[in-house]
């Protein structure tokens, strides 16, 4: 069932299409339609956000009358004629709400801890957030090795938070023509800044703000200086937006990004200790049968060194073995002890001591 973020996003895509196609009767009705979704959210919601909502639906309900009124095959309505025009930036947009859970992620919990006191305490308790002069949303820069799960916890934010959440990478904003990198990026944190909560995730950082030199590439000091200047015009915007960068590479991030007003927190995330690594075993087993002879606790402690995803893989790895087994004998999938064992000699650990010590140094000078 659809979430009513999601229905309103789906009136929202709809009328951008039909606006692009010049089918105006029909952009007029998802204009409506948008309207009507915000109105909901806005009932449902409160403080800031509640009061976010409602000027949304009172733009959503002025562009609808506005496209009522055209005909076919004349321009659209935008914000140059002092209108409300629908939210652009779709190619970012997850189409569908990130399911994820803190629940579903295994340790983690400074991380967890940070975002709940900085995104969700403050949404849930705006009069109390007021009162301390404390507003929600900014920006948040995790990093550590790959395979720890920073995309996973940012999903879960987003689903924590019912909101909207817009994906990029560094291949998705560079482009070789002039100009067009930082347009691309400009469009991206402004579609996410017109929602009322909206959480952004940039991947691969590192390449979309690189340190800037005097011999850096043009084009890298311009990203950057886009990104500051549109980060830095969010700060007195009623609505919530939360800017989320993940990097495996910290120290080629420029300096800028790092000071007050942009990625305000940094989070390490690490390998897994062993209780979330079990965790991890769990979750990826809730709907698998196991034999008597699996010890999870032996299994965990024996994984020293393994990222998040080194034990997804080991489990998805140890069902193949199994269903394979099955299906040779006519029997039950079960998973035993040897699967495991035989999963754990496939399946390398991919996090070592060499790997971690960048990120030691890292946190070292800088923190």
């Amino acid at each position: 069932m659809q979430s009513m973020t999601e229905k309103k996003q789906g009136f929202e895509t709809a009328c951008a299409a039909a606006v692009k196609a010049r089918n105006f009767a029909e952009a007029a009705k998802a204009a409506s339609g948008a309207a009507d979704c915000a109105e909901i959210l806005a009932s449902r919601t409160t403080g800031a956000v509640a009061a976010a909502y409602a000027k949304e639906t009172a733009s959503w309900r002025q562009l609808a009358e506005k496209l009522e009124g055209r005909k076919a095959g004349t321009p659209a309505a935008d914000r140059t004629d002092g209108g409300a025009a629908a939210p652009d930036g779709g190619e970012w947009l997850v189409a569908d709400k990130p399911s994820i859970t803190f629940d579903d992620i295994a340790g983690m919990e400074e991380a967890k801890r940070i975002i709940t006191e900085m995104v969700l305490y403050p949404m849930q308790s705006p009069e109390k957030a007021r009162a301390l002069g404390l507003t929600p949303g900014g920006g948040v820069l995790l990093f550590g090795p790959p395979g720890t799960g920073k995309t996973m916890l940012g999903k879960a934010i987003a689903g924590a938070l019912d909101a909207p959440f817009y994906y990029a990478s560094g291949a998705d904003l560079r482009s070789k023509w002039y100009g067009e990198s930082e347009q691309r990026l400009s469009q991206l944190l402004k579609s996410a800044k017109a929602q009322p909560v909206a959480v952004v995730f940039l991947d691969e950082v590192e390449s979309i703000l690189p340190k800037r030199s005097e011999g850096s590439h043009a084009a890298d000091n311009r990203l950057v200086t886009q990104f500051l200047a549109d980060l830095g015009g969010f700060a007195d915007s009623p609505n919530l937006l939360l800017v989320l960068g993940a990097t495996n590479r910290p120290w080629d991030i420029d300096e800028a990004v790092f000071r007050t007003g942009r990625f305000d927190e940094k989070i390490y995330v690490g390998p897994p200790d062993c209780a979330a690594r079990k965790k991890i075993l769990e979750l990826n087993l809730k709907t698998a049968y196991t034999s008597a002879d699996v010890d999870l606790d032996a299994l965990a402690a024996a994984m020293e060194g393994a990222s998040g995803s080194d034990v997804s893989a080991v489990v998805s790895a140890a069902k193949r073995s199994a269903l394979g087994r099955a299906i040779r004998e006519d029997g039950d999938p079960v998973l035993t002890a040897v699967d495991f064992a035989d999963a754990r000699e496939r399946i390398p650990l991919s996090i070592t001591t060499e790997i971690l010590a960048p990120y030691k140094r890292f946190m070292d000078a800088r923190f």
